[in-house]
């Protein structure tokens, strides 16, 4: 289909098609969209239409309910402000965490990589067989006392921990979840509680405002304790469990150890994220019942025009000669002004 008056909505659809020609080339199994503003999605459809699954991210709910009446699929995204490369990997996380695409998947992604509002690069990245979140599907198969939303929501928390840390520290964590009465017996305070005084709906970890809190209440000794209805029962709490008998791999932790200590006389199920390589881990009955690694973010690779260098664009060509350009300019007034001989002046010497 060909759009009467190609507009500003229209535009993206050449370089749409040559993801779609080039994902089937290449084996990728979707074509992600990163657009900076609406389309026109009943043209981008047609497009969609070639054999590989497209997705498209938004934050919008107005963008989002208009890409899925076009017959689109969309990822929800959170509006954030971030570097491209670092949005790019959420919406991607966010699609294998949906079922949309799966571990270790080729997927080409469309964005702006050069001018805002503009769809002009193409990235082809290779999912790591281990990604920052579980699959939905993961999830619910652990046959656990702990409702899905509830663990859900626990793990997208501890693996924002264990990727962003807290002010460029790493920073490492452990969340108890679930069987709270013996928890909360097997544990002591630390020192003062920041989730004491506050309502119960005021401290539920499916708010996002309070997986932000725990973010930051992270850098602080201690564990949290998470009912199973999601209510954060307390925070900075130390664990007083006995090891024995108990078996981890070498490398681990006083944070596993504990959560290992604390299942294993409890219903309740552990998620520790290591302060040394961000994994999440998930215990239950003293032992490790999944581990998620942290993406290793794939080299983008965008498409180039056959007379250009490799790694090379014809605009960016261009702006280095301005840069240059302007460099040469700067480095003139910067020459010092030669002074004429003054009368009278000493003689120089001579050899």
């Amino acid at each position: 289909m060909t759009p009467p008056n190609p507009s500003r909505g229209t535009a993206p659809l050449p370089i749409l098609s040559i993801a779609s020609e080039n994902a089937r080339r290449l084996g990728a199994s979707a074509v992600l969209v990163m657009p900076e503003g609406p389309l026109e999605w009943d043209f981008v459809r047609p497009v969609a239409d070639g054999g590989v699954t497209f997705l498209i991210a938004a934050s919008s709910p107005r963008q989002i309910q208009a890409i899925r009446d076009a017959g689109l699929t969309a990822i929800e995204v959170e509006p954030v402000e971030a570097a491209i490369a670092e949005r790019i990997t959420l919406a991607l996380i966010e699609a294998v965490a949906n079922d949309h695409v799966k571990a270790g998947a080729r997927v080409a992604v469309v964005y702006s990589g050069f001018e805002a509002a503009a769809l002009d690069s193409i990235s082809v990245i290779r999912l790591g067989e281990h990604l920052e979140r579980l699959s939905a599907r993961d999830l619910r198969a652990l046959e656990t006392s702990v409702p899905f939303e509830t663990l859900k929501a626990v793990v997208d928390a501890a693996v924002e921990i264990g990727r962003e840390g807290r002010e460029g520290k790493a920073v490492g964590s452990l969340v108890v979840v679930g069987d709270t009465r013996n928890v909360l017996a097997r544990t002591r305070p630390l020192g003062f509680d920041p989730f004491k005084g506050y309502r119960r709906k005021e401290r539920n970890v499916r708010d996002p405002r309070v997986r932000e809190a725990i973010k930051e209440i992270a850098q602080m000794d201690g564990a949290f304790v998470v009912a199973r209805d999601g209510t954060v029962e307390a925070a900075c709490r130390l664990i007083d469990a006995p090891v024995a008998g108990l078996t981890l791999p070498k490398g681990l932790g006083t944070r596993h150890w504990a959560a290992a200590a604390i299942t294993s006389i409890t219903k309740a199920v552990a998620v520790v994220v290591s302060q040394s390589t961000g994994s999440v881990r998930i215990f239950q009955d003293g032992d490790v019942i999944l581990r998620i690694a942290p993406m290793r973010h794939a080299r983008a690779m965008k498409w180039q025009d056959a007379e250009s260098e490799p790694g090379e664009s014809p605009r960016l060509r261009e702006r280095e000669r301005e840069r240059e350009r302007d460099r040469e300019k700067e480095k003139e007034k910067e020459k010092p002004v030669p002074k004429a001989p003054e009368t009278g002046s000493a003689p120089s010497r001579s050899g």
